[in-house]
């Protein structure tokens, strides 16, 4: 583990890069493949994946993220979120990622602020 600052805000965090246990593996696997060379907090990241997830549902549609996102639903009944991938706390309110929503598989029609649908 080292310590790397973020490549677009500039907060310290540990990086496992090379020992394969670094925090970002938790992130679905849809950033371009020459990313891995830019460290980012978990914040930074999630944006990043935010954007990701709108260039990849323009190009390909919402039908090839939902394959993409299957293996990661959690079908039991115990659901476990990550901060940072599954939802980000805002103003004490817990907010669900384009990813979560993904996840989720359809639209629950309420409105949300990051639906994908």
């Amino acid at each position: 583990m080292r310590s790397t600052p973020c490549s677009v805000c500039g907060e310290t965090l540990k990086c496992g890069t090379g020992t394969g246990s670094c925090w970002c593996k938790s992130f679905p696997p849809i950033m371009p493949l020459d990313f891995d060379q830019d460290c980012r907090c978990p914040a930074c990241l999630s944006k990043a994946v935010d954007k990701q997830i709108d260039v990849l549902i323009k190009e390909n549609g919402i039908k090839q993220m939902l394959q993409l996102a299957e293996p990661y639903r959690n079908k039991s009944e115990a659901i476990e979120y990550l901060e940072h991938v599954d939802y980000e706390v805002k103003d004490g309110l817990y907010i669900f990622s384009k990813w979560q929503h993904i996840k989720r598989g359809e639209c629950c029609d309420s409105g949300c602020q990051n639906c994908p649908y």
